[in-house]
């Protein structure tokens, strides 16, 4: 039995945020790191939001991205993840799933929301907030795996663009996923 984590592609690429949302040059290092350490391979799902606005776009709130358009383009990726992450739980592999929580798409328990953003951060006040709830894309990836008759995998999101982050919260809810509990 292998042990395989699906993660959101910006984990292992910062730079595939939109611009000025990176945290680290390049990859989000306690998540891999604790990866290696638990001995899972990474498999990176591709970014909804780069493949759909490009690297330049706005920062947005779920609301914004929640579309048939995008809903539409989500689960055309969701279909190519779900495709590979069943035949890793075909074979018996232990499969889970890391996302970002707070973003539109990836969000795992929790996605931005704002009733009145406009995109850009900059202009006019901010008034998003963290809610409870999935991203776009991972809620069109549970909807392509029920269809297959596959169960979601254990999961959580990474929490770094909370405002009241805390790391060690962080690692013991990551471990807890990786060791086969759940949070």
């Amino acid at each position: 039995m292998a042990r395989v984590a699906f993660i959101a592609h910006c984990l292992l690429n910062q730079n595939a945020k939109v611009e000025g949302g990176a945290l680290r040059p390049a990859v989000w290092e306690p998540v891999i790191d604790l990866l290696r350490e638990h001995g899972y391979a990474i498999r990176q799902m591709p970014c909804p939001e780069l493949a759909f606005a490009g690297a330049r776009r706005f920062w947005g709130v779920r609301e914004q991205f929640d579309t048939p358009l995008y809903r539409q383009h989500c689960r055309r990726l969701a279909r190519l993840v779900a495709a590979v992450m069943a035949r890793h739980v075909d074979a018996g592999d232990d499969v889970v799933l890391i996302g970002v929580d707070s973003s539109p798409t990836m969000g795992v328990d929790f996605t931005c929301s704002s009733p009145t953003w406009g995109g850009r951060p900059d202009v006019g006040e901010d008034d998003s907030t963290i809610v409870a709830a999935q991203g776009i894309f991972v809620r069109e990836l549970d909807e392509e795996l029920a269809e297959r008759g596959l169960p979601p995998p254990r999961r959580t999101g990474i929490r770094h663009w909370f405002p009241d982050y805390d790391p060690e919260e962080e690692r013991r809810r990551l471990v807890a996923i990786l060791e086969g509990g759940t949070e």
